[in-house]
């Protein structure tokens, strides 16, 4: 039997999309170049075992039936057009910066909304929580997220998922086909050397869409968008978002590069056939140190209030506090309601609920000196914010 190919099967990838939805309608054709370079890359450079190769078809199907949801979402709710999306705060920092804590913890404010999981993969004006359970589009994420832990069980203690939490936009990206967790998942280079150059203007613009989709029932409440790939590509999402309230956060790059190469390590482990591990550590050093310059030179010439600077210590020692601190900095108004839903959150879902989550540099090859050599213009620019080694308790939390 002939191997698969992903880039002879981008007609049967919409038919199959279409066909689960009965829709027809994927929009523009902004993506099609992407999702050309994905599958060639695919072909050409990975070595994806077979539940690799059925994984990533699985990604490019759901992404295509998104395109189909967010389109017919719009044919039927064409007032989703008139939904303002004012100072949406953004969440931007390197991986494993306490983002995905931090992203929980803000959307338990009862007056910011985010995408939730199930509602970033399907697509359409938020239904009141009652009816979630009664929803196949919930019921399958739930069964996704459990199929994920299943395939790769290490993973819950790294990085928390749930179809009812707010997940990260690159789940939306996925609509373009353009963002960076398939150079997580696989050996894509050819991808990753296009994507380096690529527009991504059309990515947040179609972000923006999803966004006015999902909200068009609570238009009064404000966004709060979170993803470490912001960092790539922030100038093109402050051009969509362009008064954007920014929180970007802070931490040591030496653990940080060391967890992040272990939360994609488990993903990766399980899809791919003979990946050097060695090579993986170089590669994800080189795309996190490219993310925080383009961060950087994004930053430049722009107003300093539009940015929050959060150290990692600072919110780990007290998240609730660190929360007012962000609110205070843009004026937005921090309840009582708010933050007794923060502290009732936190409690309820302490650091470790999933086992703890142990990591090194030399496991990736890797070392302290050449990871403190690439982030040096970073750390020196960020240092009295916090972007330093922090004490070990503090940066293994």
């Amino acid at each position: 039997m002939a191997p698969f190919r992903f880039s002879d099967s981008i007609d049967a990838f919409h038919a199959r999309a279409s066909e689960a939805r009965g829709l027809g309608d994927f929009g523009d054709d902004d993506y099609r170049e992407a999702l050309g370079v994905l599958c060639r890359s695919l072909d050409e450079d990975a070595r994806l075992t077979p539940v690799g190769e059925i994984a990533h078809q699985a990604m490019i199907v759901d992404a295509l039936e998104a395109r189909l949801l967010c389109e017919e979402g719009w044919r039927r709710h064409p007032e989703a057009g008139e939904a303002e999306i004012e100072r949406p705060l953004v969440i931007i920092g390197l991986p494993r910066t306490g983002t995905t804590a931090l992203h929980h913890l803000i959307a338990q404010d009862p007056e910011i909304q985010a995408f939730e999981h199930w509602l970033m993969r399907t697509p359409k004006p938020r239904p009141p929580r009652s009816e979630w359970d009664a929803d196949p589009d919930y019921q399958a994420a739930l069964a996704r997220v459990d199929m994920m832990f299943a395939r790769s069980p290490e993973m819950r203690a790294i990085h928390e998922i749930e179809a009812f939490l707010p997940d990260e936009c690159w789940n939306v990206f996925s609509q373009n086909f353009t963002h960076g967790s398939y150079q997580a998942n696989a050996d894509v280079h050819g991808y990753a050397e296009w994507r380096a150059k690529a527009d991504l203007r059309p990515v947040y613009a179609r972000h923006r869409r999803n966004a006015q989709l999902v909200g068009s029932a609570s238009p009064e409440k404000r966004w709060l968008f979170k993803d470490a790939t912001h960092l790539y590509g922030a100038d093109a999402l402050l051009d969509v978002y362009p008064d954007a309230c920014v929180v970007q956060t802070h931490r040591d790059p030496v653990p940080m590069i060391a967890s992040v190469c272990s939360l994609c390590w488990a993903s990766r482990s399980a899809m791919n056939e003979g990946t050097d591990i060695h090579a993986f550590g170089r590669d994800t050093l080189a795309l996190w140190g490219e993310s925080i310059d383009r961060m950087m030179a994004a930053r430049e010439g722009r107003d300093p209030s539009q940015f929050y600077d959060l150290p990692f210590e600072r919110f780990v020692k007290d998240p609730a506090a660190a929360i007012q601190d962000v609110y205070a900095h843009f004026d937005l108004p921090y309840t009582d309601e708010a933050d007794a839903a923060i502290r009732r959150f936190r409690a309820e879902n302490p650091k470790g609920k999933h086992g703890q989550h142990r990591y090194t540099l030399d496991e990736y090859g890797l070392d302290e000196g050449e990871v403190r050599e690439r982030f040096q213009r970073y750390t020196d620019a960020y240092a009295e914010v916090g972007a330093l080694p922090l004490e070990a308790d503090a940066a293994n939390a």
